[in-house]
């Protein structure tokens, strides 16, 4: 199984993390001082690499509300409260495609 994990940033951008570098920042032994007192939107996806007989890949996302201390390090994680913190389609099919990237190619899928 293939998991990858996303931050999205208040300006709208989109950062991977490794399966490591997500790991450390969970488990506190890595800091993100970039995202310092900031809360914000995690999407991780989940595949099987290899089709089923039926030539699907079937795909499992999940999504936090992310926040971290002064210094960056990971604070809670939670679920959306409000509107403003909800993952939209669009930013939902962009972690997706992002993550299959290498495993589809250029291949369209439907969802």
């Amino acid at each position: 199984m293939s998991v990858h994990h996303f931050l999205l940033t208040q300006d709208g951008a989109i950062e991977e993390f490794s399966e490591a570098e997500a790991s450390a920042v969970a488990e506190g032994k890595r800091e993100l001082p970039q995202y310092a007192e900031k809360r914000l939107r995690y999407v991780q996806v989940s595949y099987e690499e290899q089709a089923n007989e039926n030539g699907e890949i079937h795909v499992k996302t999940l999504g936090a509300i992310v926040s971290f201390d002064d210094a960056g390090r990971l604070k809670e994680a939670g679920t959306a409260e409000n509107e403003q913190d909800k993952l939209d389609a669009f930013e939902h099919d962009a972690c997706v495609q992002y993550a299959l990237r290498d495993t589809i190619g250029q291949h369209y899928a439907l969802n």
